[in-house]
């Protein structure tokens, strides 16, 4: 009997340890299991944290904003439209001050002005109209060649002012001198010559003394003894050093005399060889 029960006890210790046993094997099973599901999920995560980098890496490149300021930034999904609204911000407080809201470097540059001419146009004579074109041609600050029809002989001059017809100035003493050269000294002898100016030719005439103004004072200051008798008032000489007070007279078809509003028969008569040449 007492053997009966040592074999019953043994047998329950011997079950009782196999299931121990097989407990503990499933409990290390599952552990390695979880294990490895978080080394998967682990190297899994750094693919995708490596992708992204590169990703992101790849965007990390200047950027041009609204306002044109490039940055050097990392565009993503999140900060891509902070990088806008500080954009806009940028423009707006540009706008603000009164600028443009655009880099110095985006803003139109001024127009050039026009390159003067150092030699005759070639191609025919126009014979304009001094009210419906040649004015506009021959615009106020203008640097054209002349051409003196009988000598060939070329200078510059600059159209200062005038209405009825173009009131110049010799563009420099050098220039004033084969003017005198040609006129044999200033005169209010008129004289057949070509204003080459924006790569046209346009019939002209020419007288060569300089009046109204003195070289010597500032450009429309009040002065007295204005040249050639014209006495007290606003000074006309607006290019300085080139050896001449005042301006002298530039016509074309159809224009006319300051003092009388009236066609100067000599004038029109020297355009008309003019427009031959």
């Amino acid at each position: 009997m007492k053997k009966s029960i040592a074999i019953v006890i043994s047998s329950y210790f011997v079950l009782s340890s196999a299931a121990i046993s097989i407990t503990a094997y499933e409990a290390r099973t599952e552990k390695l299991k979880n294990n490895s599901i978080v080394l998967a999920l682990n190297e899994q995560q750094n693919n995708t944290y490596e992708e992204e980098s590169t990703k992101t890496v790849e965007q990390s490149k200047p950027i041009t904003l609204e306002n044109n300021t490039v940055l050097t930034a990392t565009l993503t999904p999140d900060n891509t439209k902070e990088l806008q609204t500080k954009s806009a911000a940028a423009n707006k407080q540009a706008l603000s001050r009164g600028g443009s809201g655009l880099s110095k470097s985006s803003e139109k540059s001024p127009e050039k002005p026009a390159q003067k001419e150092t030699a005759p146009s070639k191609g025919s004579v126009e014979l304009l109209d001094w009210w419906k074109q040649a004015k506009n041609v021959f615009k106020i600050g203008t640097t054209a060649v002349v051409q003196d029809v009988r000598t060939g002989k070329t200078f510059k001059i600059v159209r200062t002012m005038g209405s009825n017809h173009a009131d110049c100035e010799a563009a420099s003493k050098a220039d004033a001198d084969i003017i005198k050269s040609i006129w044999g000294g200033f005169s209010w002898d008129v004289r057949p010559v070509i204003v080459n100016v924006g790569g046209r030719r346009l019939a002209a005439s020419m007288s060569s003394l300089p009046h109204a103004g003195i070289d010597s004072a500032p450009a429309f200051a009040t002065v007295n003894n204005r040249s050639e008798g014209y006495g007290k008032g606003e000074n006309l000489d607006v290019v300085k050093g080139n050896g001449m007070n005042g301006h002298f007279d530039v016509h074309f078809l159809n224009s006319t005399r300051h003092k009388d509003g009236q066609v100067d028969s000599r004038h029109q008569a020297a355009i008309k060889i003019a427009a031959k040449k």
